[in-house]
């Protein structure tokens, strides 16, 4: 948490879909490059399976490097920052609405869901939860969220992150009507996030969830 004084600076989808197609991309030109240069260097047929292990590992070798050059050199362009009582979403990269503002000393909503990964990804390994949260003021909003492990999600500080449901589950079962206001609420939340959420690191998200709590923002628990 901040203070009234020190403003916090965090990046948002630290790996961004550049970052994630440029590395696959280079972990083949270097499978390709190191495994023409041993074949030269290790001639003769009975190294060519060694040639390629070697080219392998050789190649996830630099992947791995190059994700974490990657990762502090090609920012994504978006950022969020905390100066006392005010939040700031910062897109430089969009001309519409590049810096969304959220005055903490006036009324906040926060919209806050949970659900868990289905189909695994080396991102998000299945059995992994998704954090979201949606920030409203007037007329801006914003859609941020996190990837954490199924026992991190239990922690106390998310304890109003309501579980998400399917939406066919929500067309279909019949729900109360507080409860069904809720969820459509929430599938609308998830909406944008999934078209224009941006990704934040554990944490800081827990940074932000601790700041809106610390200057009394209204969650959405019904």
């Amino acid at each position: 948490m901040t203070t009234e004084s020190e403003e916090r600076s965090f990046p948002l989808d630290v790996e961004h879909g550049g970052i994630r197609l440029a590395l696959p991309l280079i972990a083949i030109v270097s499978f390709i490059g190191l495994l023409w240069l041993l074949s030269n260097l290790l001639r003769g047929e009975e190294n060519g399976c060694l040639n390629a292990m070697l080219a392998t590992a050789g190649a996830l070798g630099l992947m791995a490097v190059s994700d974490g050059v990657l990762k502090r050199v090609w920012k994504s362009g978006r950022s969020l920052s905390v100066h006392g009582k005010t939040i700031v979403v910062r897109d430089v990269r969009s001309k519409h609405a590049p810096e969304v503002t959220f005055d903490l000393a006036q009324r906040v909503n926060v919209l806050a869901w949970r659900f868990t990964v289905k189909r695994g990804s080396p991102r998000a390994p299945r059995g992994s939860v998704l954090l979201g949260l949606q920030l409203l003021q007037n007329d801006e909003s914003a859609a941020l969220y996190t990837l954490v492990s199924a026992k991190q999600a239990d922690e106390a500080i998310f304890a109003e992150f309501i579980q998400l449901m399917p939406r066919n589950a929500v067309i279909q079962e019949k729900l109360p009507l507080r409860e069904l206001a809720q969820q459509r609420r929430l599938l609308q939340a998830e909406e944008q996030r999934w078209h224009e959420g941006a990704e934040m690191r554990c944490q800081d998200f827990m940074l932000l969830v601790e700041t809106l709590k610390a200057h009394g923002a209204e969650w959405s628990t019904r």
